[in-house]
């Protein structure tokens, strides 16, 4: 089957795929037509971001489908399978999880205290994972605009 992968910027490209190949193999195409290295791929369908090693018929990815692909900064690479806080690239979220770390010190002994906290690090991975681009959406116009009248805040409770 033909799918379409679609940067935000630049050239799309159309890739000769089968439902059962992994997103780690349509990264490593993606990158052989389009040379972005796929540590900076980060491929989305219907909003959903893609794991590398799920298959495309985990996201019932068929023919003609448009996958939308976001390449991230040098710096700004996915999350290394070492340990959890590798995890977290941005500062602040360092600093957040170096916090809890120092809670959770107070009240666990330093094993229980590193597993509680690497499974919070795991949870909360995973929930921003399964964030869609029109929860995104929805969240940033309610920080931009938190004034606005009329605006459906019911997700958000």
């Amino acid at each position: 089957m033909i799918v379409t992968v679609k940067p935000l910027q630049g050239k799309e490209c159309s890739l000769q795929v089968t439902e059962n190949e992994k997103v780690s193999t349509v990264k490593e195409l993606v990158s052989d037509r389009l040379n972005i290295p796929p540590s900076q791929q980060r491929l989305l369908y219907k909003g959903k971001s893609l794991a590398d090693e799920h298959r495309l018929s985990d996201y019932s990815i068929g023919p003609d489908a448009k996958i939308n692909l976001v390449v991230r900064p040098v710096g700004e690479q996915a999350g290394a399978a070492g340990g959890a806080s590798s995890n977290s690239s941005s500062s602040s979220s360092v600093g957040v999880w170096q916090a809890l770390s120092a809670v959770l010190a107070r009240h666990f002994s330093p094993t229980d205290a590193a597993r509680v906290q690497e499974q919070l690090i795991k949870d909360y991975e995973r929930s921003l994972r399964q964030l869609s681009l029109d929860d995104i959406e929805r969240l940033a116009d309610r920080l931009l605009h938190p004034d606005a009248e009329g605006m459906d805040t019911s997700y958000m409770d």
